[in-house]
């Protein structure tokens, strides 16, 4: 498969590369190195971003689901002008970058070039050998075996024709580099048979000539056939050498560009090399160092824990407060992997790491804010102790604000996060007596995203649990939640919506609110046309809130709600909706009604409370990052 790498350091420049599905990034990485050593640019420091996702070395092609002629960006592992002092090297600025990559790294790739140098001068070497077999045919006729010359014609004709060609830059060239191996491996067993044969032909002169003693140059010692003895011994030289050519050939075409550099690159330096550079005080040291931190904690638990052990926690931490951002982003997703080991996780809490996430939620990169917020989702999905220390110190507002700045996949987190602290009993009253939590929230649910809108949802109904008032606040509310039912199909979202709508319908200032919109018979009519059961009763229920006053009873009847009961009642999904929406059709067909008020709570029996209609709904920390990534 071909892939095609973009980067915005060579504007005018893409690179194409050959793979296949099972290569791991590193040895993409390793072909760039490369071509960027051979245009001078072996220190410049990258990594590859497919689909908005950063790549790992330690993962293939496939697991990325990385397809033929996919487009890859290689982004400069500094930002913005910075890059530039990657690439030209320029140290004007009066300001250390460091060597860039580690020594390791730079004295494999010149192992690998000095391979791949040596094979293109054996080869071509090998492809003069060639001439000298078309050289030895034209000679061999000469000799007393004349018929020699056909089989050395033979041998040179197929060596010219399929011998594959090679450079180091861009690799096998034309058709027969296909099969490079299995020409080598033919060519060895043909060199074989020709090199046995000319042996035993000169073998067989010399017996001849010792026979005959030699005393004068005639019959069997004539010049004709000392010639042949000469030309079969030079020639079995000659084969020999192409010979032994062939093999060494053959065992260097096992390594391919990336063998050594793979390895060094997903297996990374030693862990206190790595923590040494960080501490450095060298900004592309210190890149790097991150960078390398974030690569091996993707490896497995062990490596977390070699890296908590020597250091790595605090390191990272200070780190994360960087004024490179690159070494920002790198550090944030290291901190992130780290902290999926909920032992991690303490220890973290402890050295204050927390205030380091809540800093980064304010920074001006994208995947600084969402790498911070995945780490802190981590720590409150796991802890209910660590929840507290998510929300002090202004957690809230951090939260709120990226909230609202960061990207959809961001926004998706920080929905989860607040549904996480939404569970602690004591955060949950802390949120609502909070207006910045429910801006927050009500933002969240403007967004297209549906996994978005119902974790936000789900936050504002535990919220409503405590006290409605602070959702009520919201001017915008009650319009997005009526809204929902033309921005999305999703019956879960319905749902929660609707039991919010109930919290507005059972208060008759909001119930006022909600007979306002124009839409609220539209919206309503909607979410009774699904087949949940649960939502049809929440319907019935808003429904049936708003006849319970004589005003209110009036304008409902004014907007024609008793059509939704009549739809429910004829499409109930079951016995519970049918009756309450009957027994609503029926007040509302009583003209005595809307003369004296009902008595209360008769129309909801078969309902109950909100609370007996569905349980909040518990979403596990798991989903809700394999959902974000």
């Amino acid at each position: 498969m071909l892939l095609y790498i973009e980067s915005k350091a060579f504007p005018f420049k893409t690179f194409v590369l050959q793979c296949t599905a099972t290569d791991t990034i590193a040895r993409i990485r390793a072909q760039i190195l490369h071509t960027l050593h051979e245009l001078g640019r072996g220190d410049h420091q990258f990594r590859f971003r497919y689909k908005g996702q950063y790549l790992r070395d330690a993962y293939s092609i496939e697991d990325y689901k990385i397809i033929d002629n996919s487009i890859i960006k290689m982004v400069p592992m500094a930002k913005r002008s910075e890059s530039f002092l990657d690439l030209q090297s320029t140290m004007g600025m009066g300001l250390d970058m460091g060597p860039g990559y580690n020594t390791d790294v730079k004295t494999a790739l010149e192992k690998e070039v000095a391979k791949l140098k040596w094979r293109e001068s054996m080869l071509m070497d090998f492809q003069g050998m060639m001439y000298i077999h078309f050289l030895s045919a034209f000679l061999a006729i000469f000799t007393v075996y004349w018929y020699a010359s056909i089989w050395i014609f033979v041998f040179f004709l197929f060596g010219v024709t399929q011998c594959p060609s090679y450079s180091h830059l861009v690799g096998f060239v034309g058709a027969s580099g296909f099969w490079h191996k299995r020409f080598m491996i033919i060519y060895g067993i043909f060199s074989f048979a020709v090199f046995g044969v000319s042996l035993g032909l000169a073998i067989n002169i010399l017996i001849q000539l010792l026979d005959h003693g030699c005393a004068q140059f005639s019959g069997s010692c004539s010049h004709h056939v000392i010639y042949s003895v000469v030309f079969f011994a030079i020639h079995f030289v000659i084969v020999f050498i192409t010979n032994v050519l062939c093999w060494m050939l053959l065992h260097n075409f096992r390594f391919n560009t990336g063998d050594i550099l793979e390895k060094l690159l997903v297996m990374t330096r030693d862990i206190e090399k790595v923590i040494a550079s960080a501490k450095s005080g060298k900004i592309k040291e210190q890149r790097n160092a991150a960078f390398e931190l974030a690569t091996l904690a993707t490896t497995g638990d062990d490596s977390k824990f070699r890296i908590v052990t020597e250091g790595g926690l605090e390191v990272l931490i200070s780190l994360g407060l960087s004024p490179d951002e690159a070494t920002e982003e790198y550090a944030a997703e290291a901190m992130a992997e780290l902290l999926t080991v909920p032992a991690i996780q303490d220890q973290f809490v402890e050295m204050g790491g927390i205030s380091t996430l809540t800093t980064l939620l304010h920074s001006n990169d994208p995947r600084v804010v969402q790498e911070a917020s995945t780490a802190l989702s981590y720590i409150v999905s796991d802890s209910e102790e660590n929840k507290a220390q998510v929300v002090s110190d202004r957690g809230m507002e951090d939260l709120a604000h990226a909230a609202k700045m960061g990207t959809i996949t961001t926004q998706r987190i920080i929905a989860g996060i607040f549904l996480e602290l939404a569970f602690n009993a004591d955060i949950r009253a802390q949120m609502a007596h909070m207006n910045t939590p429910a801006i927050a929230l009500t933002s969240l649910c403007k967004s297209n995203d549906d996994e978005t809108q119902r974790l936000a949802l789900q936050t504002l109904e535990l919220i409503a649990i405590e006290s409605a008032d602070v959702i009520f606040y919201q001017e915008s509310m009650l319009d997005i939640l009526l809204n929902l039912a033309t921005t999305t199909l999703n019956q879960e979202i319905y749902l929660l919506a609707g039991k919010i709508l109930l919290y507005y319908a059972e208060n008759t200032d909001t119930c006022n609110q909600l007979l306002d919109r124009e839409n609220v018979k539209d919206s309503l009519s909607q979410f009774a046309k699904t087949s949940d059961p649960i939502l049809q009763k929440v319907v019935v229920k808003i429904i049936l809130s708003t006849v319970e006053e004589p005003t209110l009873a009036i304008r409902a009847k004014e907007l024609g709600l008793q059509d939704v009961l009549t739809y429910v009642r004829e499409n109930a999904a079951d016995r519970d909706a049918w009756n309450m929406a009957d027994e609503g059709i029926q007040i509302f067909a009583n003209d005595d009604f809307f003369r004296a008020q009902p008595a209360h709570g008769s129309s909801s029996d078969s309902m109950g409370s909100l609370s007996s209609i569905q349980k909040p709904m518990m979403t596990s920390r798991t989903s809700l990052q394999s959902n974000a990534s």
